[in-house]
């Protein structure tokens, strides 16, 4: 169970599956492939006899896991995580999120799955994500997880949940570029969802230069926002408003001196929208040097993509002036979402969607829902059209092994329920006795952007991303080579 989940069900109600048609045939091909079981009870991580890179963890189960490069390693930060199979039940942690990594020199082939490593106690228990604001440190228990991540080559940075609302009223003013709703909740009326409350984001600095540490962050700063609710950040070598046409969105190798790098960050209102409303896609960009505190004290000054004057995008200071790069987005549950710079198809790719557990699905072999993608050639776009990338039951996820990774109603599968699952609450101490009601659904989506290579034709690319899977409560590793027309 993890906030990126639910958040978007906690602000909004969610009134239909958001289902959309596929695109036309010939637009984008794909062939989708399982790799392996990344994290989670049987995975490769060393929960696996075979494997002895980390013998002793205790880790059952975990989702998300938003990958970035740090120096010579990659690191994911993963949602709420499970060091048994009953640790949904109370008492709750304070703190339950973890960070994993894997040394680049040691693993750069995903093909044999990657050995991730966890930051353990005495006990081999994987130890939380810790944040910490003021000296004190902050609830990061159920409902509380990363959103994004990303580093600077110095210092490792995570994007977290806070507060999920923030009051406003006589005397306690919202942000400058926030206003005070009828329910004396700040909210940003400009948003492609106007109502829904505005919340904490924090952004937050690893304190060792050489991330020794990686589960610990400080606050640098707090962003109260309702466009960036639902996040995901990428670094580049150069951007520049003035000159589009020099940018280099490279991801920068751990040579790279990200003084004057930048930050991209696209956000989304929710994390699913109500029947007649979108939860559309916005875009900031940050210097490095400025989250870095370089030329002076450490700030956050977001530039936020306000249209386009002709060809050239229109940036401004102030969070009320962010227009969509993606507008009336068709589908509802939009779920997280990862952006990634693929050089062999000169383009951006998103992928983003999935499905929000029962009851909000009712349906397990929906046709035309699953992981949904697109692609641009800037970060403002254009974008093109959402087109169905991996289906469940295309792709036979509730079927017999190696594919099936999803638990199905009335099992048979492959996957097999766990005891406690993320929906059962209400079930423990006992063992959740109607698992058909809790069957794994897909969301999590994140691009391993290390990892992406030239494809064996033109205008082609592989791709690996990881997928949560809910029931078992995993993270598995997938392929996928994407050929545009």
């Amino acid at each position: 169970m993890t906030h990126g989940l639910y958040s978007g069900i906690l602000k909004t109600i969610v009134l239909a599956a958001g289902l959309l048609a596929p695109a036309a045939a010939g637009a984008i091909t794909f062939a989708n492939q399982r790799i392996c079981t990344l994290v989670g009870e049987g995975a490769h991580n060393g929960t696996n006899a075979t494997s002895n890179h980390q013998p002793g963890l205790r880790l059952y189960g975990t989702d998300l896991g938003f990958s970035f490069r740090h120096r010579q390693r990659m690191v994911m930060l993963f949602g709420d995580t499970w060091i048994e199979d009953d640790a949904i039940c109370p008492p709750l942690p304070p703190s339950d999120d973890s960070v994993g990594w894997f040394f680049l020199g040691d693993d750069d082939d995903p093909e044999d799955c990657l050995d991730l490593r966890f930051h353990t106690d005495a006990t081999g228990a994987a130890r939380p994500i810790r944040v910490f604001k003021n000296g004190a440190q902050l609830p990061m228990g159920p409902l509380r997880t990363p959103i994004t991540g990303w580093s600077d080559n110095r210092r490792a940075y995570g994007y977290f949940t806070g507060e999920p609302t923030v009051a406003c009223g006589p005397g306690n003013a919202c942000p400058a570029d926030l206003s005070c709703g009828a329910d004396n909740l700040c909210v940003d009326p400009t948003s492609s969802l106007p109502t829904a409350a505005a919340a904490e984001r924090h952004i937050a600095r690893n304190p060792g230069p050489l991330g020794l540490t990686l589960n610990l962050y400080t606050v640098r700063h707090t962003f109260v926002t309702s466009k960036f609710l639902n996040a995901t950040a990428q670094a580049v070598k150069s951007f520049s408003e003035n000159n589009p046409g020099a940018n280099d969105y490279t991801p920068p190798n751990a040579g790279f001196a990200l003084s004057t790098g930048e930050l991209l960050m696209w956000g989304r209102p929710g994390f699913a929208a109500p029947l007649g409303s979108s939860a559309d896609l916005y875009l900031l960009h940050h210097s490095m040097a400025g989250l870095q505190g370089r030329s002076g004290p450490s700030s956050w000054q977001p530039r936020y993509f306000a249209g386009m004057r002709g060809r050239a995008p229109i940036w401004s200071d102030n969070q009320q002036d962010a227009v969509p790069v993606i507008e009336n987005e068709p589908v509802l549950q939009v779920l997280q979402h990862s952006i990634a710079w693929v050089p062999s198809l000169n383009q951006f790719v998103m992928l983003y969607s999935g499905r929000l557990p029962f009851p909000f699905t009712f349906v397990h072999n929906a046709p035309n829902t699953g992981v949904r993608l697109r692609t641009a050639p800037h970060p403002w776009g254009p974008w093109s059209a959402p087109q169905l990338m991996w289906n469940a039951s295309a792709e036979g996820a509730y079927g017999g092994c190696p594919d099936g990774i999803l638990y199905p109603p009335g099992g048979g599968g492959c996957a097999q329920t766990d005891p406690y699952r993320p929906g059962g609450f209400d079930m423990c101490p006992a063992a959740s006795n109607n698992p058909n009601f809790d069957f794994g659904v897909e969301y999590g989506v994140n691009i391993l952007s290390r990892f992406t290579a030239p494809g064996p034709v033109a205008n082609s690319a592989t791709i690996y991303w990881n997928l949560s899977t809910w029931n078992p409560y995993r993270v598995v590793l997938m392929k996928t080579t994407i050929t545009l027309p």
